[in-house]
């Protein structure tokens, strides 16, 4: 059995829905450790994306409301998502690929990044519709815990590079 093949078989749930919302799903070999990165990249980009689109009606709300302090840490968790976007464009040279007997780990990781960054999408959908009706709390507060979820998925994804070998 090969190294993926075992791995593979070390995380069959995470490896089954992964599969399920990317076709051709694996890491066997560099062809389509490539392929399979390329989709993976561009949901996750999807999602980030998303967040963008939630945030920015609430930046300029904010500043159409002069509320400097929110817009600032609207503005903040918006560098963020961008600093996330810009690590989602940065491609792998699959020739040098060291994943070797971690595809277990990359497994579970894949789902995990994929799974936290659709509920930020959710998260930032009922963030976005309580402060735009006034019943958010502190947005300030918020702000802080959601550049922390976002700070959190951003260092699990270089993880995830890393361990890809980039």
């Amino acid at each position: 059995m090969s190294e993926w093949e075992s791995g593979k078989d070390r995380a069959k749930k995470e490896a089954k829905e992964l599969e399920e919302l990317i076709d051709g799903y694996s890491y066997r070999d560099a062809k389509h450790a490539e392929k399979t990165d390329e989709l993976y990249r561009d949901i996750l980009t999807k999602d980030m994306r998303k967040c963008r689109d939630l945030i920015f009606p609430l930046i300029e709300a904010a500043y159409m409301e002069q509320d400097f302090k929110n817009a600032g840490a609207l503005e903040d968790v918006m560098q963020w998502l961008d600093v996330f976007l810009l690590e989602l464009g940065l491609k792998l040279e699959w020739n040098d690929m060291a994943v070797d007997s971690e595809y277990e780990t990359l497994i579970k990781t894949d789902l995990v990044l994929m799974n936290n960054t659709n509920s930020l999408v959710d998260i930032l959908d009922v963030f976005q519709q309580k402060t735009l009706h006034g019943k958010a709390g502190s947005v300030v507060e918020k702000c802080g815990k959601i550049k922390k979820y976002v700070g959190d998925l951003l260092l699990l994804f270089k993880k995830r590079r890393h361990a890809l070998g980039g």
